[in-house]
């Protein structure tokens, strides 16, 4: 372990515990994340789902690569063995290329959810130029295992910056400013959630990136992106928690809608009901009346009028397609009926119909009639006609 200690350096050392740590924490945050992709019982019950799941799980587990490589470079640095040597040569480049992914992850990200959800195509073309920015870069990384173009190693098998490592720099260092501005003047169209994520994941990194281009004693990079991980997972169970307590009181005030909706629905039938009971009821009673009054056909022919009259006013509440006009004339004479018996002499009517072969709403005329009887023949003392 001293001889360990000796080689790669005390601050190396230290770096590579924090690291073996932060690897161990983002095992177990991918693990959960796994398991929150499928949602619970509850989630299940009241349909919650979290956006962005599956990208911040891609994230993590590209960090979880960027972190294990780095711990492998660490522990390979001053290892002048062939199998060190190669060792260090292999995670290097597995720690550029993942550096690289995240990079153009998060470009990828600002295409799909701002410019495309928001309908910017100069947005999406804008940023896939700066993902196309990338492209040397990736040239560059494939050709440093034989040119040493990013970086090399000497003889100590030491780390060292290549000819053109400002170019791998500069453009990630583009890239990240970038994701940061997007963010920054499109915040009122972004979703709160997402614009947290990357602003979190975008600042913190860049301070650090900024940080280790100056000063190389310890990775910062990639300790930062490790806190920004953390971070990134408090914020994502916070977010869930609250989409469940929102979703369960959704539910229940959805259901408490659909009880008193369905409460209502039960009452309105009840009245329903009652109301088609009511006028038969009070129709067959007449009827049967009537029936035993067969023998006062004064009375007999009062109580079948009235009983007219009733089922015409029934009928039209219980169905308001347009009538007769003849069949509206049957209620018409009915109650006139009535009223002759009731005022005697003082009511004469007479009828001058010259077409009856059309249709009108119900109940448009009867109103009329009574109308004219009750508020002009009834106020005369010697009646009138109508």
């Amino acid at each position: 372990m001293e001889e360990f200690t000796a080689r790669i350096g005390i601050p190396s050392f230290i770096q590579l515990t924090i690291e073996c740590w932060n690897g161990l924490f983002l095992l177990i945050m991918i693990v959960m994340m796994i398991i929150r992709r499928q949602p619970d019982e509850i989630g299940k019950a009241y349909n919650v789902k979290v956006p962005l799941t599956g990208e911040i799980l891609t994230f993590y587990i590209a960090v979880f690569l960027y972190d294990l490589f780095d711990i492998i470079c660490t522990a390979s640095y001053g290892d002048t063995s062939a199998s060190g040597r190669e060792t260090y040569l292999v995670s290097e480049f597995c720690y550029y290329a993942t550096g690289a992914f995240q990079t153009l992850f998060f470009l990828q990200l600002v295409k799909t959810q701002v410019a495309d959800r928001n309908g910017m195509k100069w947005l999406k073309h804008l940023t896939t130029a700066f993902q196309l920015l990338h492209l040397p870069c990736i040239v560059l990384l494939a050709a440093t295992p034989f040119t040493g173009a990013l970086y090399y190693f000497d003889e100590l098998n030491h780390y060292n910056r290549g000819a053109f490592y400002g170019v791998w720099y500069y453009a990630t260092l583009a890239s990240f400013i970038y994701i940061i501005a997007v963010i920054f003047l499109t915040r009122n169209r972004n979703d709160r959630f997402f614009m947290k994520i990357c602003v979190t994941a975008g600042v913190i990194p860049l301070i650090a990136f900024l940080i280790n281009f100056v000063y190389r004693g310890i990775s910062i990079n990639n300790i930062s992106v490790s806190v920004t991980v953390l971070i990134i997972f408090v914020m994502y169970e916070k977010f869930r928690s609250d989409m469940l307590v929102s979703g369960v009181k959704e539910a229940e005030t959805v259901s408490r809608e659909l009880t008193e909706s369905k409460l209502a629905l039960e009452q309105s039938n009840n009245r329903i009901l009652m109301a088609q009971i009511q006028p038969h009821f009070i129709n067959n009673s007449l009827l049967a009346i009537a029936e035993k009054s067969m023998d006062y056909p004064e009375v007999y022919n009062g109580i079948m009028n009235f009983s007219h009259y009733l089922r015409s006013h029934f009928d039209a509440l219980g169905d308001m397609k347009p009538v007769s006009f003849e069949h509206e004339m049957e209620a018409v004479e009915a109650y006139l009926e009535l009223e002759q018996d009731n005022f005697g002499d003082r009511l004469r009517v007479e009828y001058d119909i010259q077409s009856d072969d059309f249709y009108i709403p119900p109940l448009s005329v009867e109103p009329l009639v009574e109308n004219a009887v009750r508020h002009g023949t009834a106020t005369y003392m010697n009646g009138g006609t109508l």
